[in-house]
């Protein structure tokens, strides 16, 4: 499942990041790495507040769908 797929106020264990260089690069610079918990704050249409270690982003739809988490 990705994190698009989940839902808000809900705290996911990442699985596998996917995608290009560029992106897992991105995520993990925002410290998206496997085994790590990231957390739904809200969804506003195909974006996604997320909080990965104490700090907020928004991302948006095609960043969520590299992100697979446990189900």
């Amino acid at each position: 499942m990705t994190l698009f797929e989940g839902k808000a106020n809900n705290t996911y264990i990442i699985k596998e990041i996917k995608g290009t260089e560029k992106i897992k690069n991105f995520l993990l610079t925002l410290g998206c790495y496997e085994d790590e918990d990231i957390s739904i704050i809200s969804k506003i249409s195909d974006n996604v507040v997320v909080n990965v270690k104490n700090a907020r982003y928004v991302l948006d739809k095609e960043i969520l769908k590299n992100i697979i988490i446990y189900n």
